[in-house]
C-alpha cells in the first residue's frame, strides 16, 4: 500500500469507488469493451474488460463492434470515444442520395416529356377536324316501301325483256315459215319444169326436103354434132 493510500486510510477518507458499467459489447477481434455510458457515443469512456474482471482504458485506434449495425468508432485519446460511425447510417445516407438522384432523373424525364414537340405545336395552331356522325332515324315502313318499289321496277324490266324476246321469236318463226313456203314453191316449179317436154331437136339432113332456118341463139344451143350436120346440110 502506498503512502497516499495509507494516509487516506488513516484519516478514514479512503472509499472504494464502485464504477457501474452500463454498456458492454464485443469487438470483431473478440475483445470485450465496457463503458459507464448507456450507449457507445462520442465522448463516452470505453475500456477493455479482462478475463479477471479488471478493466483498462481502450488504446488509441479504430475499432468495429461485432453487431448487426456494423458500428465502428475511433479512439483518439486513450479510454475516450472520439467518433462513432454506423454502417446502417452510411447505407441510409447512400440510399437517400441515390433516391435523390433518382428523383432528379425522374424530374428531368418529366420535364423532357412536357416539352412540346413541333408537330404538337402545329396541331395546336391547326386543330384537326373531328368528323361528327349524325344519327339517322330508321323507318321500317319506308324502307320496305322502297324495297318493294325497286322490286316492281325490276319485274317490269324483266317482263319487257320477256315480251321483246317473245316478239323476236315470233318474227323468226314467221320468217322460217315464209322460207318454207318459198322453198315449197321453188320445188314445185322445178318439178313442173322437169316434167315439160324438151324442145324439138334440130335435125339437119342433107336428104331432108324442108330446110329450117336457125337463129343464132338456136345455133349456139346446138351440140357439136348438130352444128356439124346443120352446116353440112346448108352447104
Amino acid at each position: 500500500m502506498d503512502l497516499k493510500t495509507q494516509i487516506l486510510k488513516a484519516l478514514g477518507l479512503e472509499k472504494d469507488v464502485e464504477v457501474k458499467l452500463e454498456y458492454q459489447a464485443k469487438l470483431t477481434d473478440g475483445t470485450i469493451i465496457v463503458s459507464s455510458a448507456d450507449d457507445l457515443v462520442a465522448g463516452a469512456d470505453v475500456s477493455i474488460l479482462a478475463e479477471d474482471g479488471t478493466t483498462m482504458p481502450l488504446p488509441v485506434g479504430n475499432y468495429q463492434v461485432d453487431d448487426e449495425n456494423g458500428t465502428s468508432f475511433t479512439v483518439e485519446e486513450e479510454g475516450l470515444v472520439a467518433e462513432i460511425a454506423v454502417v446502417e447510417e452510411e447505407e441510409a445516407r447512400k440510399e437517400e442520395e441515390d433516391y435523390k438522384d433518382e428523383e432528379e432523373v425522374e424530374m428531368n424525364e418529366e420535364i423532357v416529356e412536357e416539352v412540346v414537340e413541333p408537330s404538337e405545336v402545329e396541331e395546336a395552331r391547326h386543330p384537326k377536324k373531328i368528323k361528327t356522325t349524325e344519327e339517322i332515324e330508321f323507318n321500317k315502313e319506308e324502307v320496305i316501301a322502297e324495297i318493294g318499289a325497286v322490286i316492281k321496277e325490276l319485274l317490269a324490266e324483266v317482263r319487257n325483256d320477256v315480251s321483246r324476246l317473245s316478239a323476236e321469236l315470233d318474227e323468226m318463226k314467221n320468217t322460217n315459215e315464209t322460207l318454207e313456203i318459198e322453198k315449197e314453191t321453188l320445188s314445185a316449179q322445178l318439178e313442173a319444169v322437169s316434167k315439160e317436154p324438151a324442145a324439138d331437136p334440130v335435125t339437119t339432113n342433107k336428104f331432108a326436103t324442108n330446110k329450117k332456118d336457125v337463129t343464132p341463139v338456136e345455133y349456139r344451143k346446138m351440140t357439136r354434132q348438130e352444128k356439124f350436120l346443120y352446116n353440112l346440110n346448108n352447104n
